[in-house]
């Protein structure tokens, strides 16, 4: 997406690590402690992608992405996913761009995580393609799942 810099990836992953249980913590010469944390559930995979909605013309709609989300993601990942609605900005060589931007989050087991990452680059090629966009911003994390 080119409306999303590595600013917005930075500060997109900061707020990941933030909202993560601490799972570390320091002694007194500053060296990691090992946790009493217990991790629960299985290691899965998080992908995030960030989509931006400015393009030439109209923007990307609500009702458009909503489309877009029903023939194109959920077919590839129909057992479930979260979109978010947010505010993005980037930095260009004309100044800061801001516009509202979709956030979609996927988790699936790593087993099976090659297939899946396939499907995630085909996601975001059809709607760079389809709204004009210059990328879509992707950040990939494991986390530990239980339902």
């Amino acid at each position: 997406m080119k409306h999303l810099g590595k600013t917005a990836a930075t500060a997109a992953l900061v707020l990941t690590a933030l909202a993560t249980p601490a799972a570390v913590a320091l002694q007194a010469d500053d060296k990691p402690a090992q946790s009493t944390v217990k991790l629960t559930g299985d290691e899965w995979v998080r992908t995030e992608l960030f989509f931006g909605t400015d393009k030439p013309g109209p923007d990307v709609s609500d009702y458009q992405f909503q489309k877009f989300v029903d023939s194109t993601i959920t077919p590839r990942f129909p057992d479930g996913l979260t979109v978010l609605s947010g505010q993005g900005q980037w930095k260009e060589t004309k100044g800061i761009v801001k516009e509202r931007s979709k956030v979609l989050i996927i988790v699936y087991p790593i087993d099976g995580a090659d297939e899946s990452s396939k499907k995630i680059e085909e996601i975001r090629g059809l709607y760079e393609k389809k709204f004009q966009q210059e990328s879509v911003l992707r950040a990939d994390s494991t986390e530990y799942v239980s339902f």
